[in-house]
């Protein structure tokens, strides 16, 4: 036998090293609850205001629509009334309320506007003349006046037009602010 296979190396110890687990420190861990803080409110930031535009975009329609209701209620009327002519501006004495408005200039009052409201139980008024329930908050401002035909942004004394233009002023009683909100204003012109 080979002695030299047999010859056995002396064993060295070596250092061992401690293995040390090591976890976060209370820096580390404050500094990513800060950043996971931070990244949280900004979503919620960035869904409160997502929920603030869908709220406001839905009262604006909401506003249109009002608007237009008038509009639809009196796109078939004449412009005056068909017995007395245009001898009485605005309602006609036998004329108690909109039921009985048969023609465009009934919806000017007495020549202040005529005003359809939550408030008073009269309003807003849909198409057919009836009142809309749940919007207490909401009212319609219609005005009807006469203008002259070459210049339709110039005012001409009631009935001495063959153009009558309409005017529907919607508002929202916000409770976030004192009073009302104007919301839209629907005008068109009723010609002869």
């Amino acid at each position: 036998m080979n002695q030299s296979c047999l010859t056995m190396r002396p064993v060295v110890a070596r250092p061992v090293r401690s293995v040390s687990r090591r976890g976060f420190t209370l820096l580390e861990s404050a500094l990513a609850i800060v950043i996971v803080g931070v990244g949280v409110l900004a979503m919620m930031a960035g869904q409160q205001a997502w929920h603030f535009q869908n709220d406001w975009a839905e009262r604006v329609g909401l506003a249109a629509r009002l608007g237009n209701e008038i509009r639809e209620m009196t796109l078939t009327l004449p412009r005056h009334d068909p017995v007395t002519g245009t001898s009485i501006w605005g309602s006609e004495p036998n004329e108690a309320g909109v039921l009985d408005f048969d023609d465009l200039d009934d919806f000017d009052g007495n020549g202040a506007g005529i005003t359809f409201s939550g408030d008073d139980g009269t309003g807003p008024l849909n198409s057919l003349r009836q009142p809309i329930i749940g919007l207490d908050d909401w009212s319609q401002e219609v005005r009807v006046w006469n203008v002259d035909p070459g210049d339709i942004n110039l005012d001409v004394a009631d009935g001495a037009s063959d153009m009558t233009l309409v005017e529907v002023t919607v508002y929202w009683d916000d409770p976030r602010v004192a009073g009302l909100r104007e919301m839209t204003r629907v005008r068109w012109i009723a010609p002869n």
